[in-house]
């Protein structure tokens, strides 16, 4: 897939979809592929995945924020891993859309709040699709349904003006699965799926292929 920029120069986006894969090992690609691109040597990319149940921490959780021990949490099939993603606690697993951007923001706009909020209306226009109404709330990130629902998360990692980490979408229910957590250290919240919410069939692989429309109208690449 590709555009061009603003000097004409033309872009080119990588979208590989990696199905549900362990997060160590995605981690790692992602970690790869940064470097990669930091370096020149690798174009615009989009890692798209679900993972096993999994609880991620970024540099803002707090103990406070997860109400299990590590051994608790891994006896119960959902290991926890600590990131260097801004944001708290969340969970990722096979129930959601997860999309890995791995850009260089010089090709776009080196603008931290510019970059969350296109992140944010690729969820917008795919939840539309569904006949969701999602919404952004001021100070908070993700989006949500209504002042207290939440059916999207993200936590990204810039360096460089190059993006890793990104977002993921309830797609199925898992409200269960966030119970061990304060999710994003919000406090009382709802976590809602689009499964639950949409009279039209929810599949993880569906949203994925309405996601990656949006993210390249979003981000202008060609489809």
């Amino acid at each position: 897939m590709g555009t061009s920029n603003e000097d004409g120069e033309n872009l080119l986006l990588e979208v590989y979809d990696l199905g549900t894969i362990e997060y160590p090992k995605a981690l790692e690609l992602q970690r790869h592929y940064h470097r990669k691109l930091i370096e020149g040597s690798q174009d615009d990319l989009l890692l798209v995945c679900s993972h096993p149940p999994v609880i991620t921490c970024g540099t803002s959780t707090e103990e406070a924020h997860i109400f299990a021990s590590p051994d608790e949490l891994s006896a119960r099939g959902t290991p926890l891993v600590r990131v260097e993603r801004g944001g708290s606690v969340t969970y990722h697993g096979p129930e959601q859309s997860i999309f890995y951007p791995i850009i260089d923001l010089h090709n776009h706009k080196t603008d931290v709040g510019w970059y969350m909020r296109s992140l944010e209306e690729v969820i917008i226009r795919t939840l539309a699709d569904y006949g969701i109404e999602g919404r952004r709330i001021p100070g908070k990130t993700g989006v949500w349904t209504d002042e207290n629902s939440k059916i999207a998360f993200s936590g990204v990692r810039i360096s460089r003006w190059c993006t890793l980490h990104g977002f993921s979408l309830n797609v199925q229910p898992c409200s269960e699965r966030f119970r061990a957590i304060n999710p994003c250290g919000l406090g009382e919240i709802r976590v809602v799926s689009v499964a639950e919410l949409s009279s039209r069939p929810a599949t993880v692989p569906d949203a994925n292929q309405m996601l990656l429309r949006h993210f390249c109208e979003v981000f202008g690449y060609e489809t």
